[in-house]
C-alpha cells in the first residue's frame, strides 16, 4: 500500500504531524473568528463548525497513523497528533455546547 511521503527515521514525520495539528487548530479558531463577526444563523453554524473541524483533523491524523503503521513508518508521531486533536476537539465541543443549546 503506497503511503506517499513517509520517511522512517527522519524528522519529516514530526514536522508534518505538527503542521497538521497547527493547521487544524488555526482553521477551528478561524471558525470562531467568523462567528464573532457574524449574526445568526451563520454565527451558530460557525460555532458548531469549530469542533467539527477539530474532529475531522483528529480522524484524518488517525488515518495517516494507520497508513504510516502499514508502511512501517513512525506512526507514533501521528498517533500523538491524533490524541492531541481529539482531546482539543472534545474540550472545544464542551465549551461551545452551552452556546449551541440556547
Amino acid at each position: 500500500m503506497s503511503t506517499g511521503q513517509h520517511h522512517t527515521g527522519s524528522g519529516s514525520d514530526i514536522r508534518r504531524a505538527v503542521r497538521h495539528g497547527i493547521i487544524t487548530v488555526v482553521f477551528a479558531l478561524a471558525c470562531f473568528a467568523v462567528a464573532a463577526l457574524s449574526q445568526n444563523p451563520l454565527h451558530e453554524a460557525m460555532i458548531a463548525a469549530a469542533p467539527a473541524v477539530m474532529f475531522i483533523g483528529a480522524f484524518s491524523a488517525l488515518w495517516v497513523t494507520f497508513r504510516t503503521w502499514r508502511a512501517g513508518g513512525r506512526w507514533q508521531v501521528w498517533q500523538g497528533a491524533s490524541w492531541f486533536l481529539l482531546a482539543a476537539s472534545v474540550m472545544m465541543l464542551m465549551a461551545t455546547a452551552p452556546v449551541l443549546l440556547d
